[in-house]
């Protein structure tokens, strides 16, 4: 097995500025196979990336949200079927985009960033939906909340000063949807799944989401340094990010308007964001990721029973739909289903999800493979990233 072409490989990606920092680790059968760290955390102080190197997950938070809701389903608290209106009623009686020029279609970015200083929602004709979202809708992006052309217009004009998740909730409620539930899909960046997490935060127990998934999650995993607040010695572990110049240069973007709480527009309150807002270690997350690869289990605890687990990686919408050519959402996930249409490397029935900084997770039962990759890049592209493409692509050829 040529590991040696996966380290070269990560090391001339170091080389080259497209990525500071980052860190792999890989399973197969359960034991850790390849365990490797390259480049720096903070590039002016010549400060190594370690193995407690803390970075932003952004979009892998969703798995650890959509965990928390299967939890609260398996209570019978949720149920996934039923109707947001259910447990939040002003989700009651949605309406839907209708006129041509906003409906949902296949999102350029160039044509959307020309709408921009056009959009507003007074402009924008709606009729009632014929159904309303439900728990699966939003949990397998098919909701039509924030999924097209006008969603994602009033994401990007949002101003940053919602206090609280609450409050965030309360907006989308009045929002139109982009399509009828069930019907299209593509992602909802953030609304869905910041509406999942105040589900949890709501029915969960607990006086806040955090509170419920350190409680639930965390705590039982041992994932000592996932959270949505770093204390004060985490934050001296928390990776520089970074982004790639024209001149293919990096430069650190840290705490500026494409750090996390700018990105997210979580402006000075720093609520907890379901869709993206949690911090952690590589180390925690592959915990996380031993209990999904187990079936819901890590070190004799259970977090969700095996049955559970199945339903999330598996396909759960109503309908056949496809985000991305031969791939399809689980509640979370998601799945590699068609390798001609898709043309990934990984086996066809491999899962998981990655974030816009870089950070990249799956799980391949095919092959008994489970890898965590994470790295500090601002402009990394979520699962696009073509770095994490290139780890799918070498870990196939090495272990598959």
């Amino acid at each position: 097995m040529d590991v040696q072409k996966l380290d070269d490989t990560m090391k001339y990606f170091i080389e080259n500025q497209e990525m500071a920092g980052g860190e792999l680790l890989i399973r197969k059968k359960g034991d850790v196979i390849f365990d490797h760290l390259w480049g720096f955390s903070d590039i002016q102080k010549e400060k190594p990336i370690e193995r407690n190197s803390i970075y932003r997950l952004m979009s892998m938070s969703k798995l650890i949200t959509a965990t928390a809701v299967m939890q609260l389903v398996e209570r019978g608290i949720l149920e996934l079927d039923a109707p947001v209106s259910r447990y939040l009623p002003e989700f009651g009686k949605p309406r839907v985009v209708t006129d041509d020029k906003w409906k949902f279609n296949e999102i350029d970015p160039v044509q959307v960033f020309q709408l921009l200083p056009h959009f507003s929602w007074k402009d924008v004709q709606t009729v009632p939906a014929t159904r309303e979202p439900t728990i699966r809708d939003l949990l397998s992006h098919s909701s039509g909340l924030e999924q097209g052309v006008c969603g994602l217009l009033s994401m990007m004009k949002r101003p940053d000063d919602d206090a609280d998740l609450e409050e965030r909730v309360r907006k989308l409620a009045r929002q139109p949807l982009d399509f009828v539930p069930g019907t299209e899909t593509s992602y909802s960046p953030t609304a869905a799944y910041d509406l999942l997490g105040y589900l949890v935060q709501k029915f969960g127990g607990c006086k806040t989401f955090g509170e419920y998934l350190w409680k639930y999650i965390f705590l039982p995993l041992d994932m000592q340094d996932t959270t949505f607040h770093l204390s004060k010695e985490q934050k001296t572990r928390l990776v520089r990010l970074y982004e790639r110049n024209n001149d293919g240069k990096l430069t650190d973007v840290t705490d500026t308007e494409k750090d996390l709480r700018g990105l997210l527009k979580e402006g000075s309150s720093g609520y907890e964001a379901g869709c993206g807002g949690l911090y952690g270690t590589v180390r925690d997350f592959d915990h996380f990721g031993q209990m999904i690869h187990s079936g819901g289990k890590w070190n004799q605890i259970r977090i969700l029973k095996e049955e559970t687990v199945e339903k999330m990686h598996k396909e759960a919408q109503k309908r056949h739909l496809e985000p991305f050519p031969g791939m399809t959402w689980g509640l979370g996930f998601c799945i590699r289903q068609n390798k001609d249409k898709g043309r990934f490397a990984l086996s066809e029935g491999s899962y998981g999800w990655s974030g816009a900084f870089g950070t990249h997770f799956f799980i391949d039962p095919k092959e008994d493979l489970q890898c965590v990759f994470m790295t500090n890049r601002a402009d990394a592209g979520g699962s696009g990233f073509s770095i994490s493409r290139k780890i799918e692509e070498l870990v196939s050829e090495i272990w598959g």
